[in-house]
């Protein structure tokens, strides 16, 4: 059985006055917004390595990222 049916038996067990379609919405729902969140989190870190990337680069006085050598 998959994981997804392990979830809605669970719940269904848990709370045998929900209907097998409300306990399948209600395990999508949750699994939408957990996908959502971590989503966003992503985002965010990947945001925060940009910034410390363009950070850096402007630090050590290359904007565009280019790297140049001086010989």
């Amino acid at each position: 059985m998959a994981k997804f049916d392990e979830r809605v038996e669970a719940l269904l067990a848990k709370h045998p006055s929900l209907s097998k379609d409300e306990a399948i919405k209600i395990v999508t729902d949750k699994n939408e917004r957990k996908k959502s969140r971590r989503e966003e989190r992503n985002n965010r870190k990947n945001a925060e390595i940009v910034a410390e990337t363009t950070v850096e680069s402007e630090v050590e006085g290359d904007v565009d990222g280019d790297v140049e050598t001086t010989e």
